[in-house]
């Protein structure tokens, strides 16, 4: 039963897996012509707010949280480690949530650092603000997404190992024999949910970007900050969505592993499980980003 829990749940996070690759070619299609769809209302909104128009403001809002949505529906990394670190730790939904807007809305401020103050202070260009974004942070933000998961993959592996290196007889002694749920499964520092942060928001969105160069070359700065922090909140509301559901998927997990007397490998088997497709997702998306 030690070894059947694992595997099972090893197996059940390939075919989910496996569906949301066969399911992700039409998913992405949709979120990629949405978001030029919504690209194209966000130009027009800020045109409005340039000339005065009544409800420039309204449709601009509007336009740039629904992007924010299908942004994070497409494809990207921050719902992966979201949803990675929500499966493998001990943290709650509501800290997973916390997590969620906390990156979603730091990815768009660092958006606004590196458009305002690239054109403010060291008077970029629009094609430089690009490469900078697209061939630097993206890839540094891969690489440190992938660094969480082998930390994911090697804290599980140690925690499975641990229990077994204990040789002697259990029942005539009373501490413990290898980490107890908290122990292999916590989030264990502010210092570790700024780095999650971080990892996610060093690479600011593409979208993002778009609106903070048209809102500068309109001179209406503070029309496209405010959008593009409502961006980041509609970003942040399927983050969310995909915090509470690992959390949720983590708790089924933790019933099964009880149920089984094995709830001290079914935790760290979902680490190394998660780690893994962290680390999956991250490689390929800097393998794009560098082709």
């Amino acid at each position: 039963m030690r070894v059947l829990i694992p595997a099972l749940l090893i197996m059940a996070a390939v075919a989910l897996f496996a569906l949301g690759a066969w399911l992700f070619p039409g998913v992405m299609d949709w979120a990629v012509s949405q978001q030029r769809a919504f690209q194209n209302e966000m130009a027009g909104a800020v045109c409005a707010i340039r000339s005065g128009a009544t409800g420039g403001w309204a449709a601009l809002l509007l336009a740039a949280g629904a992007y924010g949505v299908v942004h994070a529906a497409g494809p990207g990394h921050g719902k992966y480690l979201i949803g990675g670190v929500g499966m493998a730790t001990s943290a709650p939904a509501s800290k997973m949530i916390v997590l969620a807007v906390a990156s979603s809305l730091a990815q768009a401020l660092w958006a606004v650092i590196i458009v305002y103050g690239g054109f403010f202070v060291f008077q970029l260009s629009v094609d430089r603000m690009t490469v900078l974004a697209e061939d630097w942070l993206a890839p540094a933000s891969y690489v440190a997404i992938g660094t969480v998961g082998v930390i994911l993959m090697v804290r599980g592996a140690r925690s499975i190992m641990q229990p077994r290196q204990a040789s002697h007889d259990h029942s005539i002694c009373n501490h413990a024999h290898g980490p107890d749920l908290e122990q292999v499964a916590r989030l264990t520092s502010y210092r570790e949910a700024a780095a999650l942060v971080a990892s996610i928001a060093i690479r600011p969105c593409t979208g993002a970007i778009f609106l903070l160069v048209i809102a500068w070359q309109l001179d209406i700065k503070l029309a496209g900050f405010v959008a593009v922090v409502v961006m980041g909140l509609g970003t942040a509301t399927l983050t969310s969505g995909v915090a509470i559901s690992s959390v949720a998927l983590r708790g089924m997990a933790l019933f099964t592993g009880e149920k089984a007397g094995v709830t001290a490998v079914a935790i760290p088997t979902l680490q190394v499980v998660a780690g893994v497709l962290v680390l999956w997702v991250s490689l390929a998306l800097l393998s794009i980003s560098l082709l």
